[in-house]
């Protein structure tokens, strides 16, 4: 649950406008005449009968001034407003990284290695809870009749620094620490990363948060037999409530260091939003950074929030409170109230109470709270003081 806490008045019909308000001490016994020019006059409030008044005229000695302001200028209610950024919250982070075990991929191996724990701590030291799953040969040895000579083993604190002894294939690496990193011991050949991901779903699967976002990082120096659509129609069989996103590191060219471009591992990156890095730049210093602020971006602005505590001296009053959602880029929406979560389904967008009768909590429609996932710099108004507005 998210508190909301930076307060801005505001006028009702002119809720992404901010205002200054003039206050006016006049007379207890003065009296507030209309100006239809909304224009500063004088006026009395008993005018002695033997006093000819010219009508073009507004002075008189008859009583104190009346300052009149029009009724146009003056306010009729005010509103408070509270707002949230939709980078202050986070959603966690599942990362499922696929190697490629092949003879040619000795010095990304190594990268790996190396590079794993500062990819992870990047990412929590931007609030981010993310958990790791490798899915990559653990020991030196044979896998079958695949020879591995630079296996990967995850020093602390990501995984616990005890490397395998001989290859286990489908095992569970000892350098695997829960509830953060899981290292599953298992041969990548150079072109079945795709079959590896789905074959390992049993335990990659069970390890992950189904609320987190799901990355999958593919790095090989060669290409897929599978074409992109096989993960897809797999992924989605296996995991129907989820999405994925898949980032490859692969060859874009053909380079020296590329048995063959990564076109379907490319092609898949493109269809599910995922950043292509570039193998053949062998910068991985630059192709992890990469990783970090793609996993970074998938953001999530939380959709329940804290009922505000009303400006001092005001009561608070759960039938004048209004919703609105700002993209950040000069898009938004009004939110409308329903009664409870069974009417989200009625309307396009809602929101509603935790407890109509004693409400702690403004609580975003599934749908809504879709649609306002993944915009950097946006947020959530919750406006004070003026009649809720329903759903329509």
């Amino acid at each position: 649950m998210v508190s909301l806490d930076s307060i801005a008045w505001k006028l009702p019909g002119r809720l992404g406008h901010g205002v200054a308000l003039l206050l006016a001490l006049v007379p207890a016994c003065a009296d507030t005449r209309e100006n239809p020019n909304g224009n500063l006059t004088t006026a009395t409030t008993g005018p002695d009968p033997t006093t000819t008044t010219d009508p073009d005229t507004s002075s008189s000695t008859g009583g104190p001034p009346v300052l009149d302001l029009g009724v146009a200028d003056l306010p009729s209610e005010e509103c408070a407003g509270e707002s949230v950024d939709a980078v202050a919250k986070l959603r966690g982070a599942d990362v499922v990284m696929v190697v490629d075990n092949s003879s040619s991929m000795d010095y990304e191996m190594a990268e790996v290695q190396a590079r794993l724990n500062g990819f992870a701590q990047a990412i929590i030291d931007d609030g981010i809870e993310v958990r790791v799953a490798l899915l990559t040969a653990a020991a030196m040895g044979y896998y079958s009749a695949d020879w591995v000579a630079t296996p990967i083993c995850i020093a602390a604190p990501l995984g616990s620094g005890m490397c395998s002894e001989a290859p286990d294939p489908g095992g569970i690496a000892p350098d695997s620490r829960d509830p953060d990193f899981m290292h599953v011991d298992h041969y990548v050949n150079s072109y079945n990363a795709l079959p590896v991901i789905v074959e390992q779903h049993d335990n990659w699967g069970p390890f992950t948060d189904s609320d987190s976002a799901l990355h999958f990082v593919i790095i090989s120096d060669d290409d897929s037999l599978q074409p992109a659509s096989y993960f897809i129609e797999n992924f989605e069989m296996l995991e129907p409530n989820r999405a994925a996103i898949v980032h490859a590191v692969v060859p874009t060219s053909d380079c020296p260091e590329a048995a063959s471009i990564g076109e379907q591992y490319i092609q898949l990156a493109q269809l599910t939003g995922g950043v292509v890095g570039d193998l053949c730049d062998q910068d991985f210093f630059e192709v992890f950074q990469v990783l970090v602020n793609a996993v970074q971006q998938e953001s999530e602005l939380p959709c329940t929030f804290d009922v505000p505590t009303p400006p001092e001296g005001e009561d608070f009053d759960p039938m004048q409170v209004n919703v609105e959602f700002d993209d950040g880029n000069g898009g938004g929406f009004e939110v409308g109230y329903v009664e409870s979560a069974a009417d989200c389904a009625n309307v396009d967008n809602g929101w509603y109470y935790d407890d109509p009768a004693a409400p702690t909590s403004i609580i975003v429609c599934p749908q809504t709270c879709d649609a306002i996932q993944g915009h950097l710099g946006a947020k959530v108004q919750v406006v004070l003081g003026c009649a809720t507005v329903p759903a329509g």
